[in-house]
């Protein structure tokens, strides 16, 4: 008898946990409504401007600053093609932010002395907002491809804004930088795409 009470109790918990796993049809409409928003296409951004590299003074300068660093590899991971991976790589942002809050918070100074003047620390912040306004577009319940790709342009112009800064921070003159720019558009450009206005 007792052998037939567990026996009957092993089955019931077995048909209980059965009926647990299965999914509702809702359950499984909101799955696949939630996989086709995660498909949606995203076109290279239209509104980009011409990339802005680093001259070498500005890359010694800012050779050991983590949240360059990372933001730098943060942004250039953005050429994307659907919103699910755009969301993926939004959490490169998400941690880099985290550990400069826990920087500022340990009250530990690991930007170059040159990094902060009010012009840089405004592009750093012109930056962060386009990173939230680019998250809040990705996570709507209905994201608009179109928006996503133009917030994706702003915020490469951004980062183009703070190199600029970062070069003429670390003793670039603007002379010396139009120089180069002239320069490098005077090469030719064989491989179709935009030119970059500095080398990397």
């Amino acid at each position: 008898m007792r052998y037939l009470s567990v026996l009957l109790l092993f089955i019931l918990v077995f048909m209980l946990n059965a009926c647990s796993e299965k999914q509702t049809p809702q359950e499984i409409t909101t799955q696949e409504q939630t996989l086709g928003k995660d498909t949606l296409s995203i076109a290279k951004p239209a509104n980009l401007k011409p990339k802005i590299g680093l001259t070498p003074q500005a890359k010694e300068g800012v050779a050991n600053w983590p949240l360059y660093r990372d933001l730098s590899v943060a942004i250039d991971s953005l050429q994307i093609p659907t919103l699910g991976v755009l969301k993926n790589k939004i959490q490169k942002f998400d941690n880099l932010y985290e550990a400069k809050a826990e920087a500022e918070e340990a009250e530990v100074q690991v930007a170059p002395k040159e990094t902060l003047s009010n012009a840089i620390q405004a592009r750093l912040i012109a930056i962060e907002t386009k990173v939230k306004v680019l998250k809040n577009e990705a996570f709507l319940n209905k994201p608009n491809s179109e928006t996503l790709s133009k917030q994706i342009g702003d915020l490469h112009n951004a980062y183009q804004d703070l190199n600029l800064q970062l070069n003429e921070a670390f003793n670039t003159s603007f002379r010396d930088l139009l120089e180069e720019i002239k320069l490098e558009n005077e090469e030719p450009d064989g491989d179709g795409e935009g030119k970059e206005i500095l080398e990397d």
